[in-house]
């Protein structure tokens, strides 16, 4: 069975959110498409974190130089305070 990609997981859970949304539904409907969509949105998460986890941000310096540094969608970072969490870094290698 081919894995599903997110954005098919994605669109499929859109319709059944516009499904539940219109209200025509039975009971018994509506609370089937509700674990349906529950499904899905794990799954659409799962897709996403492991995502996260494959991202690195691509950083310049303020001496020009590039790096990169792994990217946290948790944490809210500014470029600047990165930067300079970086220069601080090198300097710790460079003086070891």
């Amino acid at each position: 069975m081919k894995k599903p990609n997110f954005e098919a997981s994605l669109k499929e859970l859109e319709e059944i959110v516009e499904q539940l949304e219109k209200g025509d539904l039975k009971l018994d409907e509506t609370l089937a498409k509700y674990e349906m969509g529950i499904k899905i949105y794990k799954k659409c998460y799962q897709i996403l974190e492991t995502a996260e986890k494959k991202i690195n941000v691509l950083l310049k310096d303020t001496a020009g130089e590039t790096y990169t540094k792994e990217f946290n969608l948790g944490k809210t970072q500014d470029v600047n305070s990165i930067t300079s969490e970086n220069k601080n870094n090198n300097k710790t290698k460079k003086n070891t």
